[in-house]
């Protein structure tokens, strides 16, 4: 075995070629190692270089390393301790293994980072993957590939090509992945990922925007929700607005300003919006519907207990145990209303099937079956049955062909909806 060893205060820029074993302790100019198998401290744990650190080949260094800079071309680069630099790291062609912790202004190699401990840095960047098991502190972190932090995290933004995971807390302002993105919770002001997202614990996002498929944990609070897919939130939620191009699905209560679905939308618990809900296909909501403007459904309406909104619009079909739109009700051709119905103008399609509406101007339309209606000004077309009572105040006009059940009686006033649902 060849060992170079020098002084403990090395003052001339020192050079080291071909060596098996280089002893130092401090250099106070730059240190230049070239094919040598390792960098050892000839006393306690670290060397501790005034310049820069030049690196040509692989090398491994036997303990902590602090420099003003590091720039190194090799394959691998492997500090055993921790890596403490005023300026910058380049490794080229190569990886850089730090076993315990990185510091340093800017880090970057060509194929992959991994820090065992904790990275602090304002700029990270690998060509590859970048790993942290511990936590970490940045401005920029990015990787071709994959990144992939166990700790906490702190970055104002943070890009892989790849996939990126976080074990941890996370604290970001952009979170930005070709792939997969993968956290546990805290707080994220921009999620834009081409694939999927998915956060199993409790995260605050002003906007996620995701191709693919979103998942969100219990108590997050997501301001903006714009996915290709699907999203899907664990527990009660509340949130913004969601725009999503299939389906919806919330574990618990939500609440929220719109939400415009292409697929469908699935609560377990109830759903408050303080605007509008637009869904393309299919709406269910276990416990009760609120919607401050308008509800518009092209396919179906399936509510354990109540809907109350200011107009509503249902191709399909329609069930709730009790429905209130205080300007409009209206649905589809061949469509079913499962509820008792409660609005100021109501238009029952053709061909529909109803239970009892109660409102101001009630039009039904041809062939439509309707159990009971109760209103000041009622229509009815041509074909219509009517199977139970038909109580008006002002106007009843019915077209040729209607079936009355019951003979339609005038009233002074209507009696109060609850008595008759």
């Amino acid at each position: 075995m060849i060992m170079a060893e020098h002084e403990n205060q090395q003052s001339d820029s020192p050079k080291f070629k071909n060596q098996d074993r280089v002893e130092v302790t401090s250099v106070s100019g730059d240190l230049v190692i070239e094919d040598c198998r390792t960098l050892n401290p000839s006393e306690g744990d670290t060397i501790t270089v005034s310049g820069t650190v030049r690196i040509r080949g692989d090398l491994l260094i036997r303990g902590s390393l602090k420099a003003h800079g590091l720039k190194a071309r090799g394959r691998e680069i492997i500090i055993e301790g921790d890596l403490v630099v005023e300026n910058s790291v380049i490794v080229d062609k190569g990886k850089l293994e730090v076993h315990g912790n990185l510091k340093a202004t800017e880090v970057s190699a060509d194929s992959a980072i991994t820090v065992m401990k904790d990275l602090d840095c304002e700029v990270a960047k690998a060509g590859g993957s970048l790993k942290v098991v511990g936590n970490t502190t940045a401005q920029r972190l990015s990787a071709g590939g994959s990144v992939k932090i166990e700790g906490d995290a702190k970055v104002n933004r943070i890009s892989s090509g790849g996939s990126i995971s976080v074990g941890g807390r996370i604290e970001c302002d952009e979170f930005s992945v070709g792939g997969a993105g993968k956290v546990s919770h805290g707080m994220i002001r921009k999620v834009d990922v081409g694939g999927s997202f998915k956060a199993s614990g409790a995260v605050q996002v002003e906007e996620i925007d995701v191709g693919g498929a979103a998942k969100v944990g219990p108590g997050s609070n997501v301001e903006q929700v714009d996915v290709g897919g699907s999203y899907k939130a664990e527990g009660d939620q509340t949130f913004g607005s969601i725009d999503v191009g299939g389906a919806v699905k919330i574990d618990g209560n939500a609440s929220g300003r719109s939400i415009d679905v292409g697929g469908s939308v699935s609560i377990s618990g109830d759903l408050t919006l303080t605007e509008d809900i637009d869904v393309g296909g299919k709406v269910t909501v276990d416990g009760n519907l609120k919607v401050s403007k308008k509800i518009k459904v092209g396919g179906t309406v399936e509510v354990g207990g109540r809907i109350d909104t200011y107009r509503i619009v249902v191709g399909g079909r329609v069930e709730a145990k009790y429905i209130y739109a205080e300007d409009g009700f209206r649905v589809g051709r061949n469509s079913d209303v499962r509820g008792f119905v409660e609005s100021k103008n109501i238009l029952i399609r053709e061909r529909a099937r109803v239970e009892s509406v109660y409102g101001d101007d009630i039009r039904i339309e041809e062939r439509a079956r309707v159990k009971s209606i109760y209103g000041r000004a009622i229509y009815i077309e041509r074909d219509a049955v009517i199977e139970g009572d038909v109580l008006y105040t002002e106007s009843l006009e019915g077209e040729k062909g209607v079936t009355f059940r019951s003979e339609p009686r005038k009233v002074d006033s209507l009696p109060p909806p609850d008595q008759l649902n």
